[in-house]
């Protein structure tokens, strides 16, 4: 007798137990799919963004939307930011998310590539690191390219062509120097996507003359300037 009492007490205790053990887990489980449906807020397209469209001039394209983050995609963006110096590298169809990974600096393929218009020449000078910015300079950037030269034992420069694409950038190995920073201690092979006419002057400079690069700024006036000379600095 005694011992059917021991296994009810016991069948009722284990009863028990297995249902605060099944309550806490029900309750966990609520908590993390409560917890995965925690919204947070992303651009959608709401049309196709086709490829080559700046992040400046995405808002005809787009609509922000809550989505559970679980569902969101890795660096989805939250506003056009991050990109408005950036192009689409492809298309982004209606009811996708807006990634960074799908925008990259004009003039740069899905692959990393620089796409060079086809009406442009591609041209290698070779230069000393001085005369590319330090070789702070990469595929994609735009360059004002000075020529120098000497006519009738006057010196004479010009800043010759403005905003030339640079596609490649080759050379330039680095030494450390004893505050650990790296310098440049060779030439720099810089390849330039330019017209045939401007490809001739470049390689008129090249052959007879002297070329230096200068990183066009985003804003300012980009036209061409007069011709520099020993009486144009003093007078």
């Amino acid at each position: 007798m005694q011992r059917r009492i021991i296994a009810a007490v016991a069948a009722v205790v284990l009863a028990g137990i297995g249902a605060v053990l099944l309550y806490t887990y029900v309750n966990a489980a609520d908590a993390r799919a409560m917890a995965n449906m925690e919204t947070t807020t992303v651009l959608v397209a709401t049309k196709t963004i086709p490829a080559g469209t700046s992040g400046a001039n995405l808002t005809p394209f787009v609509e922000t939307k809550q989505l559970p983050k679980v569902a969101v995609g890795p660096n989805a963006l939250v506003d056009t930011s991050k990109v408005s110096d950036l192009v689409t590298t492809t298309d982004v169809q209606a009811g996708e998310q807006v990634l960074l990974s799908r925008f990259a600096e004009p003039n740069v393929t899905s692959t990393g590539e620089i796409e060079v218009p086809s009406d442009l020449q591609q041209i290698t000078v070779q230069l000393e690191p001085a005369r590319v910015i330090g070789t702070n300079l990469s595929a994609g950037d735009k360059v004002g390219l000075y020529i120098s030269v000497e006519v009738n034992q006057v010196a004479l420069t010009k800043l010759a062509l403005r905003d030339v694409l640079v596609t490649k950038i080759q050379g330039a190995p680095t030494t450390p120097d004893d505050k650990g920073d790296s310098a440049p201690s060779s030439d720099v092979l810089v390849t330039l996507a330019i017209s045939p006419k401007a490809a001739g002057e470049v390689v008129w400079g090249a052959e007879f003359g002297k070329l230096w690069l200068g990183l066009e700024p985003k804003d300012g006036d980009h036209s061409s300037t007069d011709i520099i000379k020993v009486k144009s600095i003093f007078g």
